[in-house]
């Protein structure tokens, strides 16, 4: 796609990015003689009426918001149909961009979270919500300062939804899980991002793994908050407490604003909660310490450099005490994602390995006339949207096979724990589907000899049963999938 020469009044001079819902350019603004970065939306997302003067009215919201912490908005308009609004170019690049590069220490985390809080809390007490919040929206100036971009974007994108809560617009690997399931959500959502944040700047990835969008969303909703210590065990203990309560799935659990998850690391950091006066005088920065700026890097690292020789010589001579050796932190290497798959359906027995076989085994009386292999039971936990296509989560007993009897509908398996599985199933929004799933016999290789050839020993009732029939041990599921646009 070719990059526009014009934009109103602004001036194209490349693209900086571009993703799902906007693209972003850098531009030149002839009216104030500054570079500016414009944001345009995709032109299907004026197809509602309505959207124009919603479109309107948020983005003039966010247009509101004055804080030191806060990307400004300078204008908004449409061109040709198409929606943009022009912020400032912020050429400091990304939080994103930093953590490629490595772990970002405990101090500068709690510096850069200092900054970042005081800007939601500031945006919460103005009833705005960010929605978004992850690494690729919190961008830097020329002096390193952090400030918080797309405010009010995923707000917007959710409103072209007529449908209230069902149609998420999000990161999953940064939304709470109130958010991935349509919920109602309020300020501390985006504490539960930030402290996603906390958790990818200090130990270099995101708490969670998924190989596809809905594992990602479903693990948010039900798997424990990972220990970071047992990544990073330098840390210090109440690091990992912090980054639970932030987590925590029951927003109520949660700290009750971001600044009090910013509190609660300065206290770790630098002994002291810090200041936070700039959350009611925007125009007033925190008291806690700010990263140098580039200019002041060299004659910090000059004036390091002399100190430490002066203090190594002095020690030398004086011979105060005997350096010790450092250990070195001791990393223990993260389980892999489950591979997802969808297993064919199959009633043949599961042989369980022994490491000698039984001889001399006594046969098993038949079965009774009427029994049946016990039918898996198959639980809905949750109907989720994720980008847009519905999602619906099912529990059913490890080991089971499923086979999907539409193929509109397609089926993965997630993940396996606690003798449950869950699966993932995914089609047409609005629509039901018949699930096939089987829980076949397993018979270990030492009950294998208590039948005659070609019959099955059940172990929970100690007869032999013969092959059953088709659909036996089996039950259909009906899987309803939501609407989400």
């Amino acid at each position: 796609m070719s990059i526009p020469t014009q934009i109103g009044r602004y001036q194209i001079k490349s693209e900086l990015g571009r993703g799902g819902m906007a693209t972003v350019y850098r531009a030149y603004d002839p009216s104030f003689d500054r570079e500016v970065a414009i944001k345009v939306l995709p032109r299907e997302m004026l197809h509602d009426s309505q959207f124009r003067a919603r479109f309107e009215r948020e983005i003039k919201m966010v247009a509101g918001l004055e804080h030191p912490a806060i990307v400004p908005v300078y204008d908004v308009g449409d061109e040709d149909g198409q929606p943009y609004f022009v912020m400032r170019l912020m050429t400091g690049g990304s939080l994103a961009g930093m953590i490629s590069k490595g772990k970002i220490p405990l101090e500068e985390t709690a510096i850069i979270v200092s900054k970042i809080a005081q800007g939601l809390a500031y945006a919460h007490k103005k009833g705005i919500i960010h929605r978004d919040l992850k690494p690729d929206n919190i961008l830097f100036d020329d002096n390193g300062d952090p400030f918080i971009s797309d405010f009010g974007v995923a707000r917007l994108t959710e409103s072209t939804s007529n449908l209230t809560g069902s149609g998420v617009i999000g990161t999953p690997a940064y939304m709470s899980p109130e958010q991935a399931q349509g919920t109602e959500i309020d300020s501390r959502s985006d504490v539960y991002g930030l402290g996603v944040i906390v958790y990818q700047m200090l130990s270099g990835q995101q708490p969670y793994s998924a190989d596809t969008p809905m594992g990602m969303v479903l693990k948010h909703i039900t798997e424990p908050v990972p220990e970071i210590r047992s990544m990073i065990p330098s840390l210090p203990f109440d690091v990992d407490r912090i980054i639970k309560s932030a987590m925590a799935k029951d927003k109520a659990k949660r700290y009750a604003s971001a600044v009090e998850l910013a509190k609660a690391l300065n206290l770790i950091a630098f002994g002291s909660e810090g200041n936070f006066t700039s959350i009611t005088n925007p125009g007033l920065r925190s008291g806690l310490p700010t990263p140098p700026s580039r200019k002041q890097t060299g004659v910090i690292v000059a004036g390091g450099v002399a100190l430490v020789v002066i203090v190594g010589l002095f020690l030398l001579s004086n011979q105060l005490f005997t350096p010790q050796q450092q250990a070195e932190p001791t990393l223990v290497p993260v389980q892999a994602a489950v591979q997802t798959h969808t297993p064919t359906m199959s009633l043949s027995p599961t042989l369980a390995p022994v490491t000698e076989a039984a001889t001399g085994v006594p046969f098993a009386p038949a079965c009774t006339a009427g029994f049946a292999l016990p039918a898996p039971i198959v639980k809905e936990t949750s109907k989720i949207c994720v980008e847009k296509k519905p999602y619906t989560a099912l529990s059913i007993p490890e080991g089971s096979t499923f086979q999907s009897l539409d193929p509109k509908m397609s089926c993965l398996l997630e993940r396996t724990s606690d003798g449950k599985s869950i699966i993932s199933c995914a089609g047409q929004e609005l629509f039901s589907y018949n699930l096939k799933v089987c829980m076949p016999p397993v018979v270990s290789s030492v009950d294998s000899g208590k039948c005659d050839q070609g019959s099955i020993y059940v172990t929970a009732n100690q007869c032999c049963l013969v092959p059953p029939v088709e659909g036996a041990g089996c039950t259909v599921f009906k899987v309803d999938l939501r609407a989400c646009q």
